[in-house]
């Protein structure tokens, strides 16, 4: 499923519990676009899902979990902090309505700063990314 396609996915109606203890094999999904037009799809097998899992894929998140703990833990204190200000600032711009205001005219040159400097990046990205796509397509 894209992340441009928002989908609505629902179970047949029933007691969808009792026919898979029924069935050894998978039950059909109604997935309702945001056209309001339904669709069956069929859900993929257990045994099929199972069979994807590869060694390799195995063997590297085995290699690469201590990075992967590594960088929650350097992480955490700067996110808890982060965290800590958000509530801390919520709780201040509830007691004093008029000092979310100043805080916005201060925070724009930044928002403005990051935005101007991130956005040459995003837009290689996304030309990257686009240009990746048409060459696959030929």
């Amino acid at each position: 499923m894209s992340a441009l396609r928002k989908n609505e996915i629902y179970e047949p109606s029933g007691c969808a519990a009792a026919a898979l203890k029924k069935s050894t094999g998978w039950l059909p999904v109604v997935i309702v676009n945001a056209n309001g037009n339904a669709a069956y799809e069929p859900a993929v097998p257990v045994a099929a899902a199972e069979k994807t899992n590869n060694a390799a894929k195995n063997i590297a998140l085995f290699l690469a979990s201590p990075f992967i703990g590594l960088a929650y833990v350097i992480a955490m204190p700067f996110v808890a902090a982060g965290v800590l200000a958000w509530m801390g600032g919520r709780a201040l711009f509830n007691k004093v309505p008029m000092l979310k205001h100043v805080a916005m005219v201060v925070a724009a040159p930044f928002i403005g700063l990051a935005f101007v400097l991130t956005a040459p990046l995003i837009g290689i990205g996304a030309l990257g990314w686009a240009g990746s796509k048409a060459l696959l397509k030929h």
